[in-house]
């Protein structure tokens, strides 16, 4: 089963529906089981649709990448410790 670290490294071509069927799974299942992936799942998702449908700017891929950064470090300071089986 992927962890949150796991998911968050996949989650851009998962939402770009790039990812094999297995990954896919994976990903889905850790999901529907981890809150936090949910809620960053579902708001990245919102915020592209968002952006999308606005049209009205681009941002640099510089810009973009920089930001992708620091958000990924966030997450990772604020999601919960992975449990050991």
């Amino acid at each position: 089963m992927f962890n949150c670290e796991q998911v968050l490294a996949e989650l851009a071509s998962y939402l770009d529906d790039e990812v094999v069927a297995e990954i896919r799974q994976e990903l889905e299942h850790h999901l529907a089981e981890c809150k936090t992936c949910s809620v960053i799942y579902d708001s990245t998702r919102k915020t592209i649709r968002v952006v999308t449908d606005s049209g009205s700017f681009e941002i640099p891929e510089e810009v973009s990448a920089r930001m992708t950064k620091r958000i990924m470090a966030k997450v990772r300071e604020t999601s919960p410790p992975e449990s050991k089986p």
